[in-house]
């Protein structure tokens, strides 16, 4: 993959998860509740307590080392968790809803597709 559209994507990524994050503390980007009552409630819940925080903080983190080059694999590791619960949360509650989780999720596939051989390497380090 082209070292120019590698660099590209990883910034777009590492630029988005920091507006997102911020968004969480300063909320200038307006987002539709779910038509789903269970994802109301568990937003609702999420809002209310430490964790809409807490994941505001680690997709501001996420996205300061994606934009840095030798550490784009750790922000990929430490968005992992994030990535794997928006995309559960959506494809579980809200599919249909606003598609605005779609680009990160895809950019976030890319990123992992094109750092495959050091992802795989880093978690053969990892295995015992």
């Amino acid at each position: 993959m082209n070292v120019l559209l590698k660099n590209g994507v990883s910034i777009l990524l590492g630029l988005l998860m920091m507006i997102f994050g911020l968004n969480k503390f300063l909320g200038f980007i307006q987002v539709e509740p779910p038509a789903d009552q269970t994802a109301q409630v568990f937003l609702g819940t999420m809002f209310t307590s430490y964790l809409f925080w807490l994941v505001g903080i680690i997709e501001v983190v996420a996205g300061i080392l994606f934009i840095i080059p030798k550490l784009r694999l750790i922000g990929w590791i430490v968005l992992l968790p994030v990535m794997i619960n928006i995309v559960a949360f959506h494809i579980a509650h809200d599919f249909i809803g606003n598609g605005i989780w779609l680009l990160p999720t895809v950019l976030f596939c890319v990123v992992a597709y094109a750092h495959r051989e050091k992802l795989s390497n880093s978690f053969k380090a990892l295995s015992i």
